[in-house]
């Protein structure tokens, strides 16, 4: 049966964000951040397969922390820190939110995340990414959740998939960087998916702090 979209949309401001996984604290970024996240995000070789380009000094990162907290108070988006062993090692966002468009109830939001490179391989992303998508269906009452990655990124792509995502398709020459043309895959999840998709997970429902 169709879950209808809730009377009352949340004010993203108002929310209490922080949220606990059995490996993971995901909170609001703060500007002490930015030295942890400097090694990372000024290697050019490090963002090549996402949207944004490397940072090419200090005040670029807390630009990009402070732009994170502006979404939130306009309520166009949430972004989370993943903090693991104390420190930021990558983030993870509901972005491009939109409720409605004219006529249509939309209650929609992107899902985009990175994740530090020493940490690949573990299941940490998709172990914050389940916990993201939840908050997004149960506590913002959002019915749809998309995501996409380079058709060539194959880690994104199992963090996509491991997550529960369907695949809807394949763009074609989407996006054009570093001289060429690149393919995007696109995913998305409902909420009436929600449950078959933790019924599967391996490891605990993640709670709040």
């Amino acid at each position: 049966m169709p879950i209808p979209p809730r009377a009352n949309r949340p004010h993203l401001a108002d929310l209490a964000i922080e949220l606990a996984t059995p490996r993971l604290h995901l909170r609001a970024f703060r500007e002490a951040d930015v030295e942890d996240l400097w090694p990372w995000v000024s290697d050019p070789a490090f963002p090549r397969q996402m949207s944004w380009a490397a940072h090419v000094d200090r005040a670029e990162t807390r630009d990009y922390i402070l732009g994170a907290h502006a979404a939130r108070a306009e309520g166009s988006g949430l972004v989370w820190a993943i903090e693991h062993d104390g420190k930021a090692a990558g983030c993870v966002a509901l972005e491009e939110i939109v409720w409605g468009r004219r006529a249509w109830r939309l209650d929609q939001a992107e899902l985009g995340y990175w994740l530090v490179p020493p940490l690949w391989g573990q299941g940490l992303m998709t172990e914050a990414v389940h916990a993201v998508v939840r908050f997004g269906f149960e506590t913002l009452g959002l019915h749809k959740v998309v995501v996409g990655c380079l058709a060539d990124n194959d880690g994104s792509r199992r963090v996509i998939e491991k997550a529960g995502f369907r695949y809807i398709g394949r763009q074609e020459e989407d996006v054009y960087r570093d001289g060429a043309w690149f393919a995007h895959l696109r995913y998305e999840l409902i909420v009436s998916e929600l449950d078959d998709v933790t019924s599967t997970r391996r490891f605990q429902r993640p709670g709040t702090v």
